[in-house]
């Protein structure tokens, strides 16, 4: 798929509207968005950045912890945006406001934010370093930000490395060039880069053991890997089956099971 064609995708309605009733489908999602708003540490008279907003799922949540605060939500997909005003219609949240913006160059001053996160979008940015610098100087002294994405295994031999080459590889058939899983390593060495003093790194795991990818976030693409290691080597497929799931064929339809890891990870802006 060309570099084009995948950008425009994310400025799509009807792409904004089924990755928004993909997510409504996550218990995954549900669950890690309360660990983001207890890792935010509210008060509720923050103003919060929302990195990636998309649709606004992640900052729903947020909002209602808030009494006199704001969310303000910044992404580059007009389509998401755009969903989420309408959604705003039906469904008012007086303290979330959005604005279009790319994360590597904000459009905000310094000493904006008390706090901030970007949550399933850190594998979506082609300068992560960059977005992480940006976080730093748009956040007061003291501020907090929550990185919360899935991860990979850290790579320990070249089996794991061939087999992150590939899942990065098959993601970005539909998500483009920059797309890039990280380890909750990396993403810890992100925030030290940054220069963000790490007050938290959690690891939470999500298991499964069920028929269809339904509610399993990115299911489809996973689905894709692990059909299209049946062309790869014995050991990449179970190295697949080890860190990730199983997959097994029945009839029509097919049996997953195993488990999916996320992390959040916190800084503080000295």
């Amino acid at each position: 798929m060309k570099r084009e064609a995948v950008r425009n995708s994310f400025r799509d309605r009807q792409h904004a509207l089924e990755f928004d009733l993909r997510a409504t489908r996550s218990d995954i999602r549900a669950r890690l968005s309360s660990l983001l708003i207890e890792a935010l540490e509210l008060k509720g008279r923050e103003r919060v950045l929302d990195l990636a907003t998309g649709t606004g799922r992640f900052a729903q949540p947020v909002c209602r912890q808030l009494k006199e605060g704001k969310v303000v939500g910044v992404d580059e997909a007009l389509a998401m945006l755009g969903l989420a005003r309408e959604k705003a219609q039906s469904e008012p949240l007086p303290s979330y406001l959005q604005t279009a913006g790319v994360a590597q160059a904000l459009p905000f001053r310094d000493s904006t934010f008390d706090c901030g996160f970007v949550a399933f979008s850190l594998h979506h940015f082609g300068r992560p370093s960059v977005m992480m610098e940006e976080a730093h100087r748009v956040l007061r002294e003291g501020g907090k930000f929550v990185v919360l994405d899935p991860v990979v295994h850290k790579v320990r031999d070249p089996v794991d490395q061939s087999l992150i080459d590939f899942i990065n590889t098959v993601f970005r058939r539909s998500h483009g060039k920059d797309f890039q899983f990280y380890c909750s390593e990396e993403i810890r060495e992100l925030f030290t880069r940054g220069k963000f003093q790490i007050t938290q790194a959690d690891l939470y795991s999500a298991s499964f053991d069920q028929v269809g990818m339904d509610g399993i976030p990115t299911g489809r693409h996973w689905l894709e890997i692990a059909e299209g290691l049946d062309g790869k080597s014995g050991a990449m497929r179970e190295r697949f089956k080890e860190s990730y799931f199983q997959f097994q064929k029945r009839g029509d339809g097919f049996h997953v099971k195993g488990s999916f890891n996320y992390a959040i990870v916190c800084g503080e802006r000295s």
